[in-house]
């Protein structure tokens, strides 16, 4: 499900925000859009477009693929002019460095986007929601239009101005959010007027949250051992139950899938990896190296993906101390 061939206009990737939380609402979890917009403005499509008008659709573009990022689906779909990375952004321009930090954080989050999507199936989760759904006692998280959770962990504020570079945030809850990029600490309850570079989008973190992730790689399955790191964002409890099949059949209706059940104590500082769950499948890794980062107030995690620990998992339950 998609929201049709919109407009190529700053509105219409607006308005996608509660399009795609109110699909999900209505328990159709694998909703999508075009990004930069289906249908242009003829002064964009035209050939030599002013350089006016050159940059405001650069720029829409890429803040619309920001916000595509994170988004049950990420595609980019629309009319001329092409719309890949290479096309439609200037080789080494910062235009380019962000798409492509994007595109490769899609992939770094894999295993925790595809555990989202394991979710809306077996527990009848949804990978995009209105703020309202997790915190129901917090007012002024029912009528923020533009702010949305991906998943458990993340709180999205996707900027929908042109020239914008900044924009005020609503954090729900009580308890702290990590900005993603920097890991300054903000508290539950408030607004903030959060810094949006043309390179990078509002987007945050809860405390507690267990957030897994993988290598960038060109395709989902190029790896498929490839060392997983968790991500502790620290300050809270938390858990996560992290989903595995062979990507590719449907076995998992037979129970073939693996789930490792992760839980984290903050006073302690220790993670603790359950038993393995689930069947084999063909293939399957008997071993997994795990690292483990623990995200504190001005310590992000980095491109690198630098890691405090790391053990081999082999299916039996483990517990990590943090260092």
């Amino acid at each position: 499900v998609w929201s049709g061939d919109v407009a190529s206009r700053w509105f219409d990737l607006k308005a996608q925000i509660s399009a795609g939380v109110n699909a999900s609402m209505s328990g159709l979890p694998n909703w999508t859009h075009d990004i930069g917009g289906f249908a242009l403005e003829d002064r964009y499509a035209s050939k030599t477009p002013s350089a006016g008008d050159l940059d405001e659709w650069r720029e829409l573009n890429l803040r619309w693929f920001q916000f595509g990022a994170f988004s049950p689906l990420f595609r980019s779909h629309g009319e001329y002019p092409y719309r890949e990375i290479y096309e439609i952004s200037p080789e080494g321009s910062p235009m380019r460095a962000s798409m492509l930090w994007y595109d490769r954080l899609r992939y770094r989050l894999m295993p925790y986007i595809y555990t989202l999507a394991a979710d809306t199936y077996m527990r009848d989760g949804s990978i995009i929601r209105t703020l309202a759904a997790d915190f129901p006692q917090d007012r002024a998280a029912r009528d923020l239009p533009d702010e949305y959770l991906f998943g458990d962990a993340f709180l999205v504020a996707p900027i929908t101005e042109y020239r914008a570079r900044s924009r005020k945030v609503y954090l729900p809850g009580t308890g702290n959010w990590y900005d993603f990029s920097t890991g300054k600490t903000y508290r539950g309850g408030t607004t903030a007027d959060v810094a949006a570079p043309l390179d990078r989008m509002p987007l945050f973190v809860r405390a507690g949250a267990i957030v897994p992730m993988g290598p960038v790689m060109q395709y989902v399955d190029q790896t498929p051992d490839a060392p997983l790191t968790i991500v502790i964002y620290t300050g809270a409890d938390g858990q996560f139950s992290l989903y595995e099949d062979d990507g590719r059949s449907e076995q998992y209706k037979q129970g073939r899938y693996s789930r490792i059940p992760i839980r984290y104590d903050d006073k302690s500082g220790r993670i603790s990896f359950g038993a393995r769950e689930g069947q084999a499948w063909h293939d399957m890794p008997a071993t997994r190296k795990i690292r483990v980062k623990w995200v504190s107030a001005g310590k992000p995690v980095t491109d690198d993906m630098s890691y405090d620990a790391e053990i081999s998992y082999d299916g039996a339950a483990r517990t990590v101390e943090r260092p």
